[in-house]
């Protein structure tokens, strides 16, 4: 699982400077990745294989998109409807067609996010639409009581714009514990994303999935040795990642 935020050159953005990668850098690293042997299946493929024990392609991949930037539409679906790629983008329920505000606090440029036809647009071209909670809190924070406005509210929210109702939730930060992975499940989601590194297996827990995450210094040769590196017992992979650095 490939974690992706912004799909465009920030790169005087003291905060979203790491977090997004310009379009042509993008492009050669889906061309790269397709060139070594990686195949992109879509979230139907991932669900088959977790709940029905359908096999999946070696290497298989799936692209997801946190947040929903309007460069997804202008910028990342020209290039995956060029190469038949599908993917998933995790939509913040509640500022639909607005912007970032989870970030400008700490200094981050506005960016704009896809309203409703826009997220339509994308799912029309390949992008299935999952929820990013309702206003992007670190969910572990929020209390109980405010817990099912923010799973079960967020897929509300986008299913009355137009959406199907959404299948998969990514948890905002990465933070999540057991009580919000429990309100995941009981909101009716099939599945839940971290941004903890590793490689998805059969016998994942669904409501824990790792992505990969994908920053701004990623070449596509860097990138690959990530994916490499993801299916590492975590101990090495950091020691290896420290010798690196």
């Amino acid at each position: 699982m490939l974690a992706y935020h912004a799909i465009a050159d920030l790169g005087d953005d003291p905060v979203l400077a790491d977090y997004s990668v310009p379009p042509a850098r993008f492009a050669e690293q889906l061309d790269e990745l397709s060139r070594t042997g990686w195949a992109f299946v879509g979230l139907d493929a991932v669900l088959g294989a977790l709940q029905g024990g359908r096999s999946l392609p070696p290497r298989a991949i799936l692209l997801t998109f946190d947040d929903a930037y309007v460069d997804l539409l202008e910028a990342a679906c020209p290039v995956l409807v060029e190469r038949g790629i599908p993917a998933v983008v995790f939509a913040v329920a509640e500022h639909v067609g607005g912007t970032n505000v989870w970030d400008r606090g700490e200094g981050a440029t506005t960016l704009d996010l896809l309203d409703g036809a826009g997220l339509q647009a994308a799912f029309a071209q390949g992008v299935e639409v999952g929820a990013h909670s309702s206003t992007h809190p670190s969910l572990p924070d929020v209390p109980a009581g405010r817990l099912g406005g923010e799973l079960a509210g967020a897929a509300d929210r986008l299913e009355a714009i137009g959406l199907p109702r959404p299948r998969a939730f990514c948890y905002p930060y990465g933070h999540w514990n057991a009580d919000v992975a429990r309100s995941a499940r009981d909101a009716g989601y099939e599945v839940a994303f971290t941004i903890e590194w590793g490689v998805v297996r059969g016998d994942s827990d669904p409501f824990a999935l790792p992505r990969v995450e994908v920053h701004a210094g990623d070449t596509p040769r860097r990138l690959r040795l990530k994916l490499a590196l993801a299916s590492w017992p975590r101990p090495a992979r950091e020691g290896l990642r420290r010798l690196l650095r």
